[in-house]
């Protein structure tokens, strides 16, 4: 038997990987459908009890060794392996991993053929220069939707026990007690507890007690899940931006959440991963929020019984083809009417302004001016100009783009558009501040080049305010003002746009 994790991922089937029809179709049209519950709930606190059983079940190396595709080690290589997240350093981590695990056993090894398969799988954090389309954006939302399935099945066949459910961890709950990581994750007695984690958050207190109100829900008013395979704007990519990224680096560190490689070795990486998935299907609920039509693209994981398959992404397009549901989804709200931007009708992306030079940060604060695009006026500069008039089909985003930073990289920085002079300690209630960059996906670049990284802000609400107020410049200057420790290194932002869509 031999298969390679890019045939599995373009065919979907390949010889001796069990197709995914095998385990989805057992579930008969009509059964009741597990149900995943709130963490702070009862039912849910029972299920985190269960969960740090069999935690500890799958780090016991003598009942479940790292060549078992059930180990905690095993599941924890597929998000990615210790070691560099960009290739080709990424590609030579993962050799020299798979050679020293399975050091012993031939090629034909079907555990040795399924790492070789499954590890480093995840779609959103990384990019192959010789396969560009293996890493795409789009997949973030349901590549880690089947991550977290099958993550779930395994620990049903460790626990012996069908009824088991992955609890979601519901930071924004709109309750400031759920921002403290759930108390099991704090036990220095259970396998749930990690000590590496930033030191407030396992003292209980709130996660971003260091950036306040950083966290946002802000994804849910996108109309539209992605405006391109490799991300742009729309829902997805500011998902997985905020909260999904800013809540890894409010975790922890760069030898737990605050980095891709090290992330799935942290107990919080699922149930934080199951309120993203959560999220999804919120927004999935609301008339006219539909998926893409997923390419014939298929992944590698293992199922509840440690055995290969092959699923399809269109498999996960919502949770009732996976069988569960949620106890409750998140409100989304209509929120204040759109900016009125662009032209009317179906138009593309319009550059609105632009920085002519790349951004370097490690200050307290950093800034840059955006230049106005497009061609000259006879009119006077003004920021109704600069910032767009008319449709209310149209947004405006805030693209900070080309990120890279150096490995240790743990700040983060709030962005502000036309802060005023003199405001010396602005906060996240600051009627200029736009959203939070942060390095989750990017650190480790820094020698590499600029990453795929990219943090883009829906800003038209935000825009529409402080135009009323008069508050914004024909000249717009971007501010971004750190949070955390001072940087050893200097990230950077390549790209800082200003763009209608």
């Amino acid at each position: 038997m031999s298969f390679s994790r890019r045939s599995m991922l373009k065919t979907g089937l390949t010889a001796g990987v069990t197709a995914l029809a095998t385990p989805l179709d057992r579930f008969a049209f009509g059964q009741t459908l597990r149900t995943r519950y709130s963490a702070s709930s009862v039912k849910g606190q029972a299920m985190l009890a269960k969960y740090a059983t069999a935690v500890g079940l799958m780090m016991d190396a003598a009942k479940y060794p790292r060549t078992d595709p059930r180990s905690w080690t095993f599941q924890w290589y597929t998000h990615w392996i210790p070691g560099p997240s960009a290739f080709p350093g990424a590609q030579t981590a993962k050799q020299q991993m798979i050679t020293q695990v399975f050091m012993g056993k031939p090629a034909t090894d079907p555990g040795r053929q399924l790492a070789e398969a499954m590890w480093d799988n995840c779609q959103a954090h990384s990019s192959n220069p010789s396969d560009p389309n293996f890493f795409q954006e789009m997949y973030f939302c349901n590549w880690h939707r089947h991550y977290v399935y099958h993550f779930e099945e395994i620990i049903r066949g460790v626990l012996n026990d069908p009824t088991f459910t992955l609890p979601y961890w519901n930071y924004l709950s709109g309750n400031v007690s759920d921002l403290s990581i759930p108390a099991p994750f704090r036990d220095t007695t259970s396998p749930l507890y990690r000590p590496n984690r930033n030191p407030w958050v396992n003292n209980g207190e709130r996660v971003d007690k260091q950036n306040p109100g950083s966290l946002s829900l802000d994804a849910l008013q996108e109309p539209q899940y992605i405006d391109s395979a490799d991300g742009g704007e729309g829902f997805c990519p500011i998902l997985d931006g905020n909260p999904h990224g800013l809540m890894h680096v409010l975790i922890g560190n760069q030898t737990n959440m605050g980095n891709v490689p090290s992330a799935a070795n942290d107990p919080i990486f699922w149930v934080h991963h199951c309120n993203i998935d959560r999220l999804w299907e919120s927004w999935n609920r609301v008339a006219g929020h539909t998926n893409p039509a997923w390419p014939n693209r298929a992944f590698p994981f293992a199922n509840g019984q440690g055995q290969a398959v092959s699923v399809a992404a269109a498999k996960a397009n919502r949770p009732s083809l996976l069988n569960y549901q949620y106890d409750a989804y998140a409100t989304v709200s209509g929120g204040a009417p759109p900016l009125n931007l662009g032209v009317v009708g179906a138009a593309p992306k319009v550059t609105r302004a632009f920085a002519t030079a790349p951004v370097t940060l490690g200050s307290e604060r950093g800034a840059v001016s955006l230049t106005p695009a497009g061609p000259p006026s006879a009119a006077p500069p003004s920021a109704e100009r600069v910032f767009g008039v008319s449709s209310a089909s149209r947004r405006l985003y805030l693209v900070l783009g080309d990120i890279a930073a150096p490995a240790d990289a743990t700040s983060t920085y709030n962005v502000f558009l036309d802060l005023p002079a003199g405001v010396t300690n602005p906060g996240t209630n600051d009627a200029h501040y736009m959203g939070t960059l942060h390095f989750f996906g990017a650190a480790g670049h820094e020698q590499h080049g600029p990453s795929s990284h990219r943090i883009v802000m829906n800003i038209t609400n935000k825009v529409r305010r402080l135009l009323a107020s008069r508050a914004l410049t024909a000249t717009p200057t971007v501010t971004l003002v750190r949070h955390g420790d001072a940087e050893n290194g200097k990230p950077t932002v390549g790209q800082v746009l200003l763009v209608e869509a």
